[in-house]
């Protein structure tokens, strides 16, 4: 999903579903030039993940007793939780890079609000051990509990435990680490945090954002049994292991990349994850390259391999469904983009990349073989002395118009790879006019 109105200026985007309206709802940090009505908490909403319609903001004024603590004049990165008949919003209510901040709640008893102030979630200051901003309210499958998963900079993601009554913590302190990084490597930079079950294989997903959200912001993501962790990557390293080299931790979905000069992506991160009955999806902002400055939605199809870790498509969504692509589809050209954990660039460079109907295959001037399973739709590669397990979907081609095919996955090592197959329909390079 891309669009020029309903989802730019998106940041830091929370995916809700509303079963009684029948619509998907965002709620994220407004970052326009211009301010619309309200103080923030933008909402948008859509039928089908692909257009999505302004609907407004979810608050109309800062609460008093935030204003005196924070001295805030927008909120960031809202989410949204249902419990009951009653809808929750959790908000961010702080400055850039400051820890003077203040999670709030407020409520109302549809998703388009108006929402009214309840209470204060979370509040530090400089003296605390952790910044209380990033909200995400998530319901323990086993027992019914609520928490709260919230932080960042100084100190890492946390979990909290909530009264369901009243949607604030019971608990005294800041709750338990469940993600952090070491700051002489990083400056601990793990945010935007967000936890999701998977019913078919008993997974808890912790999704974490690395590093600047301005340029080189990715998705990191460990998993566990439970949900108070501790959650481990793809390499069995627990996401707050302080030790190891802090880029190497977590297992990387997101990389900054351009299929063409002039019209990639970048910073793509603080995701959220919807599961629906047509599969499941990673919803989060982006920076265009031509541009930085511009944020935009991103709704990307997400795919589990057989060991029950994710992988993000490299295109957009676009209506297409995950049905299985016949192996004749798959011969042709792509561009390869291969992730780096050590990040240098903003926008990975694609190679090119040759699958071809022998079973054979080009990547630049490697060679090496392929196989695909029909039923599964799952490609084993095997290139350079690695395997690498890549799912086939059907796609649109951003870039150059019309439908294509598109794989994602990793290798052994846990190092993401992206290709896009050349589409025969060709078009202009896009172009992003600046708003600013």
């Amino acid at each position: 999903m891309e669009s020029k109105d309903g989802g730019l200026f998106s940041h830091d985007p929370a995916i809700f579903y509303d079963e009684k309206s029948k619509y998907y709802y965002t709620y994220s940090t407004d970052t326009a030039p211009r301010f619309r009505e309200g103080i923030g908490g933008q909402i948008r909403r859509s039928k089908d993940l692909i257009h999505f319609e302004y609907v407004g903001t979810a608050l109309k004024e800062i609460p008093r007793e935030v204003k005196e603590l924070t001295g805030v004049r927008n909120i960031w990165a809202p989410d949204l939780i249902r419990v009951g008949d009653e809808y929750r919003l959790y908000y961010s209510a702080s400055t850039f890079g400051s820890q003077n901040s203040v999670i709030g709640l407020a409520v109302a008893d549809n998703p388009k609000g108006p929402f009214l102030h309840r209470g204060i979630a979370v509040h530090t200051t400089p003296d605390s051990p952790v910044n209380a901003i990033d909200a995400n309210p998530v319901r323990e499958e086993e027992t019914g509990e609520y928490y709260l998963v919230y932080g960042s900079f100084w100190g890492g993601i946390r979990l909290l435990h909530l009264d369901a009554k009243s949607g604030l913590p019971d608990e005294e302190g800041y709750g338990k680490v469940l993600a952090c990084r070491a700051r002489k490597s990083c400056d601990t930079a793990v945010e935007g945090p967000y936890i999701h079950y998977n019913k078919r294989n008993g997974y808890y997903y912790l999704f974490v954002s690395y590093d600047s959200l301005s340029n080189v912001y990715n998705v990191r993501v460990g998993r566990s049994r439970t949900l108070s962790g501790p959650y481990v990557d793809y390499n069995g390293r627990r996401m707050d292991d302080m030790a190891y080299p802090a880029n190497h931790v977590g297992l990387k979905l997101t990389t900054g990349y351009s299929l063409k000069k002039g019209t990639g992506f970048l910073a793509l991160g603080h995701n959220s994850v919807l599961e629906t009955e047509s599969g499941w999806f990673m919803v989060c902002h982006a920076r265009y390259e031509q541009d930085p400055r511009i944020s935009t939605l991103n709704v990307r199809r997400m795919v589990f391999d057989k060991e029950g870790w994710p992988a993000v498509s490299p295109c957009l969504y676009a209506g297409e469904t995950e049905e299985i692509v016949p192996r004749d589809l798959l011969f042709g050209i792509y561009q390869r983009i291969d992730f780096v954990l050590d990040v240098k660039r903003l926008c990975e460079q694609p190679v090119s990349m040759e699958l071809r109907a022998d079973g054979s295959l080009k990547v630049a001037d490697l060679t090496g073989s392929w196989s695909y399973d029909g039923q599964t739709g799952w490609l084993e590669v095997v290139i350079g002395g690695a395997l690498e397990k890549l799912r086939a979907l059907y796609a649109t081609h951003r870039e150059e118009g019309g439908s294509t095919v598109a794989l994602t996955g990793r290798n052994d090592a846990g190092i993401g790879v992206w290709a896009v197959k050349h589409s025969k329909k060709r078009k202009q390079r896009l172009t992003v006019r600046s708003f600013v």
